[in-house]
């Protein structure tokens, strides 16, 4: 392990790097089981999803929200942990639809973790599809990874919304809960012609699908990931 280093929101980004090898190759959005500092033989792995860039085997950033009893150590660890993975799985994933018109990605929270990944390897492979990111965060200084998704903005045809559940007084955004109403504002007239990749809480998960169903969007056009809060 490299490095741990902190994000807004009580995230912290687990940097690994590979030791004898030349480390992992992934898609964009997927996941791999850690383990650290004991035998990756024994049960105390946990899955997380990959929070950089896939046009890199060497180096390999995990964001981790310190919500449960593992995940509150993560800022602990000491650089030079050794850490074992299982992976990469998962087919919450862009590389499996290049010939889509483009993307839209509506994120809860630290389910921005696997899209903040898609979206780096979409900007280092000078992808020219428009994008929309639909963000709910709890308020504007709990928005993960909300400098590098800026950033973006210069690199990416991407439309950023920001939803606050506890927006600033001068706010002039979208604030309360990602509803159909929000949704039929800003999703391509053709809703069709692009995939929808949602990441949050289970129950926002199931009401965003809900109103993109009502919406017409086809059901083979939405993908799913649960994220994981141990």
């Amino acid at each position: 392990m490299e490095a741990v280093i902190p994000q807004r929101g009580n995230v912290w980004n687990l940097v690994l790097r590979p030791r004898g090898h030349q480390g992992i190759y992934f898609q964009p959005g997927q996941f791999a089981w850690l383990t650290l500092e004991i035998s990756p033989f024994r049960m105390r792995e946990h899955p997380f999803s990959i929070a950089c860039s896939a046009e890199h085997s060497d180096r390999l950033e995990f964001g981790i929200k310190a919500l449960g009893d593992f995940t509150k150590t993560i800022k602990d660890v000491k650089p030079g942990t050794k850490a074992f993975l299982d992976g990469p799985y998962g087919v919450f994933t862009t590389d499996r639809y290049e010939n889509t018109a483009g993307f839209v990605f509506i994120a809860g929270g630290i389910g921005i973790t696997p899209i903040i990944s898609m979206l780096f390897t979409l900007a280092e492979r000078k992808d020219e599809r428009p994008l929309l990111l639909i963000y709910a965060s709890k308020n504007w200084e709990d928005i993960t990874y909300r400098e590098e998704i800026e950033a973006l903005t210069d690199k990416l045809d991407l439309t950023v919304i920001h939803v606050l559940k506890e927006p600033p007084e001068d706010w002039s955004g979208e604030s309360g809960y990602v509803d159909q109403q929000l949704l039929e504002r800003y999703i391509p007239k053709r809703p069709a012609t692009r995939n929808y990749f949602i990441c949050a809480a289970p129950k926002m998960m199931d009401q965003v699908e809900i109103y993109l169903h009502n919406l017409e969007v086809p059901i083979t056009n939405i993908h799913m990931e649960h994220y994981n809060l141990v």
